[in-house]
């Protein structure tokens, strides 16, 4: 038999169309031969020897798991990283910067395809003119070689999807620590007048020094000079289904940052409980789901999440959007006053005077640590 490394990267060669099947099965063919006879070989030789493949490809696609890796004038491609639906996305180095970079490059079979082509230069187009921490930088859009690409900022780390899949799990701290960051990127597109509309998992992603990068705008809405959203009916519901708001679900034209302060509850959900808050057979199921039925509180109990968690993933992700938190900074108030009250609380160990206790007032403490909800309840009501 071949040595199970060739017989592996044959296959990958067959999965990514470098090569078709028959030529690699003839190749196989040979190296059993070879084995058989006393004589073993690899798989590299035969390739070259055939003329399939150049060694320096075959070196190539051996480093990159089968895969083919774009030629970018200016750069050098080291590994993938990431795919997407539209894109795969490259470590790489700028030659001319001599920096490390990210490269999305659009699939070259999507190029002819108008709206996504559009899409993608509208998404390059947006990061190229942001700037804020908790934002990944796009740096320019480019063709090069036959390939369409962004350069982008290289963020090390994980996506919270990622790190989920991994087993990782979000105590309440961390999770807010997360959910206020990504609050704060909300709040700046929202100045800039944008819609994410694809909060998630996996556009968030978590840095290796404990920074959030929100990622992804290919679903982002630019609004209208009178705040509203533009586009037809059939241009807004979208997103990922698990966590898109109702008025998204139910394809609404005005969706807003509360659509986007709405995925983000069902992404701190997810962190906190360790699962979506709405499952289900089929993405109309879910969709179902998301406009019709009530976030489980009884899950959310039995996982002994607090009254404070409790509060902000009800309000983020109320049915109807004049309920929940109305914009990003809002709801960046309540996480810091939650956070400061439990650092005031853990730092002070003095309890309430007597006469504070006989005035009925509450402590400084404590209106720290409950003031956020405090302060919404009287707007709900």
């Amino acid at each position: 038999m071949p040595h199970p490394e060739d017989v592996r990267f044959a296959a990958q060669l067959v999965h990514h169309g470098v090569l078709p099947k028959d030529d690699l099965m003839a190749c196989l063919q040979v190296l059993e031969a070879s084995e058989t006879a006393g004589a073993a070989r690899r798989l590299d030789a035969v390739l070259v020897e055939r003329g399939l493949l150049s060694t320096e490809r075959v070196a190539e696609l051996r480093q990159h798991g089968g895969r083919e890796v774009p030629r970018i004038p200016g750069y050098d491609i080291l590994d993938l990283i990431g795919t997407g639906g539209t894109a795969h996305v490259y470590r790489a180095t700028s030659r001319k910067e001599s920096r490390p970079v990210a490269l999305k490059v659009l699939f070259d079979e999507l190029q002819t395809n108008a709206p996504i082509a559009r899409a993608f230069v509208q998404e390059a187009k947006l990061l190229i003119k942001l700037r804020h921490e908790n934002v990944v930088e796009g740096y320019k859009i480019q063709k090069g070689n036959g390939h369409v690409f962004l350069e982008m900022e290289l963020v090390e780390g994980q996506s919270l999807v990622d790190r989920l899949r991994a087993g990782e799990t979000f105590d309440e701290d961390t999770a807010l620590f997360v959910v206020l960051q990504a609050a704060r990127a909300l709040d700046y597109l929202m100045s800039q007048g944008i819609v994410h509309r694809d909060i998630k998992p996996g556009n968030i992603l978590l840095t290796d020094n404990r920074k959030v990068k929100l990622i992804d705008l290919g679903f982002a809405k630019v609004v209208d000079a009178d705040g509203a959203p533009g586009g037809a009916e059939d241009d807004t519901t979208v997103g990922t289904v698990q966590y898109i708001s109702p008025e998204q679900a139910r394809g609404r034209v005005d969706v807003d940052v509360r659509s986007d302060i709405y995925s983000l509850g069902a992404t701190l959900y997810q962190l906190v409980v360790g699962k979506l808050p709405f499952e289900g057979d089929s993405n109309q199921d879910v969709l179902a789901k998301q406009i019709l039925q009530s976030l489980s509180s009884p899950e959310l109990k039995r996982r002994n999440i607090s009254a404070h968690m409790h509060y902000f993933i009800e309000k983020m992700m109320a049915k109807e959007r004049d309920i929940r938190y109305q914009d990003p900074k809002e709801l960046i108030e309540d996480i810091e006053s939650q956070i400061q009250g439990r650092k005031s609380l853990a730092l002070d160990p003095e309890p309430p005077s007597a006469d504070s206790t006989d005035s009925g007032a509450r402590s400084p403490l404590r209106r720290r640590a409950v003031g956020g909800r405090t302060r919404d309840r009287r707007r709900r009501r």
